[in-house]
């Protein structure tokens, strides 16, 4: 480019938007404070089993990247082996739904993608209701009080708690 009869080269860059490279919508602060609150209920109550990493690019097809993943607990990880997606799946996944997502949505990935790929369960937590639907292979659980209890992991989590701030 001619500019000031100089030449100059623009460089442009490739910035792949949040929605498009992990297939879901922008999270907002409520949503964030959630995935914070919750992983740290879940760290609090059993980090001594289980990892709680979030935001991991799993190796599916289309590839998904759910909130909250839960594996068994690893004590070490070797960073000259982690891959940009990653091929063990989690024991359970948990999603918190997006006021654009729709719940019928958020259930068909997680029978499409998540459980063929091995996930044994699946949490969408919707803040609306201020309650999480807890989905199985072969059933659904929905709490929106109490204990909420994973039986895929045996985890239990006070549902009131998950949501005390949440109006």
């Amino acid at each position: 480019m001619l500019k000031d009869d100089v030449f100059t080269e623009e460089i442009q860059t490739f910035e792949p938007d949040y929605e498009t490279e992990r297939n879901k919508p922008m999270p907002n602060k409520l949503h964030g404070i959630l995935q914070h609150f919750i992983g740290f209920l879940l760290e609090q109550g059993y980090g001594n089993l289980y990892d709680f990493p979030t935001e991991v690019s799993l190796a599916t097809e289309p590839g998904t990247t759910p909130d909250i993943c839960i594996y068994p607990r690893s004590e070490k990880f070797d960073w000259s082996k982690m891959q940009a997606k990653e091929t063990e799946m989690p024991i359970t996944t948990i999603e918190i739904l997006s006021p654009s997502q729709s719940l019928e949505a958020m259930a068909l990935k997680i029978r499409k993608q998540y459980f063929p790929n091995g996930v044994k369960s699946a949490w969408i937590v919707v803040p609306a209701f201020k309650a999480i639907h807890v989905l199985l292979p072969d059933s659904n659980l929905y709490f929106s009080s109490g204990n909420l209890v994973d039986p895929a992991t045996g985890i239990e989590i006070s549902v009131d708690k998950v949501f005390e701030r949440v109006v």
